[in-house]
């Protein structure tokens, strides 16, 4: 199973930052699986951002070589093998 590093989670939110995405991806451990879960900070903000905000994720989890699944309302995702 691939573990993800916290420093990746802090690298992530790093990334959002300097693109002027306002959220932030929280790391939880849990019965042996990980899970990150998105944290919009402020609704003005976010709006007609989630688009922009998914392809970082993507892209970023791709570039480390990890695919990721997303939960069904898209709030949450985690590491497939």
């Amino acid at each position: 199973m691939k573990i993800i590093a916290f420093n990746e989670i802090i690298d992530l939110n790093h990334r959002l930052e300097e693109k002027e995405l306002h959220f932030k991806i929280h790391l939880q451990d849990a019965c042996g699986r990980q899970t990150m879960w998105i944290e919009p900070l402020g609704n003005c903000a976010c709006e007609g951002k989630y688009g922009d905000l998914y392809s970082e994720i993507d892209q970023f989890f791709k570039e480390n070589r990890y695919e990721i699944k997303y939960s069904q309302d898209k709030m949450s995702f985690w590491i497939i093998n």
